[in-house]
């Protein structure tokens, strides 16, 4: 659905419904839901921060807002929202690589075509799992297996990678974040990794020219850390 400009004009600039000029309030018909209902939609597709946003006074629970951005993000193919690194990773758990192995989950499930992804999202699955449009119809064909009588399908998330594609170069310069650490994480740790993850709670984010390379470009880099450079790049 299509908003009007000059709604979503005062949209960006976060009125209030008391606020809004009369003509605006007689374009929504003077209906204070009609409102609510435009700043979650203008909200959820442009992927705005709950915080700082009129969204917030519309919908109170911030998780619950940004599980809604995340699913409406997934069912329209729209880039992972990097921006919000900082929410998805640390408060929701959920990294570009398992947003994007749930969206090709999605769309082979439906047997999509790969030229259903826009081409942003279609670049980034390639950079994180290594699925172009070739590897994306060999998978296709992987996962109709050939019986007597019929073809039967595969489990599709049996196909898909475990783990993103390893970082070839990292600039000294990246910021190292921790994610969502949970002692079942630590667990799983090797002391080299353990150290690191010491190091960013302790210490707070740090240049990757100050971090064990090794441990940045292995395990971890699937959710207990995070790489951002000036591009907000986040495995």
């Amino acid at each position: 659905m299509s908003l009007n400009k000059d709604v979503e004009f005062h949209i960006r600039n976060n009125y209030a419904w008391t606020k809004l000029p009369l003509a605006i309030k007689q374009l929504l018909g003077n209906s204070q839901k009609s409102w609510e209902k435009a700043v979650l939609e203008y909200s959820i597709r442009n992927q705005l921060r709950w915080r700082g946003n009129v969204v917030r006074h519309v919908i109170r629970d911030e998780r619950k807002y940004y599980e809604e951005l995340l699913q409406y993000s997934r069912e329209h193919l729209m880039l992972f929202p990097y921006h919000l690194s900082d929410v998805m990773v640390k408060g929701l758990r959920v990294t570009p690589f398992s947003y994007y192995i749930g969206t090709m989950n999605d769309i082979m499930s439906n047997e999509k075509s790969y030229d259903s992804l826009p081409n942003f999202t279609a670049a980034d699955c390639l950079r994180l799992l290594g699925i172009g449009r070739n590897q994306y119809i060999d998978l296709m064909n992987q996962g109709r297996t050939k019986t007597k009588f019929s073809f039967r399908r595969r489990n599709v998330k049996e196909l898909l990678p475990k783990k993103p594609i390893q970082l070839q170069s990292i600039d000294w310069w990246w910021v190292i974040h921790i994610g969502h650490v949970t002692e079942e994480d630590i667990k799983m740790c090797n002391a080299a990794e353990h150290r690191s993850v010491d190091t960013l709670i302790d210490r707070g984010p740090q240049k990757a020219g100050l971090m064990d390379i090794r441990v940045v470009q292995g395990e971890l880099t699937d959710l207990i850390i995070f790489v951002w450079e000036m591009r907000l790049l986040c495995l």
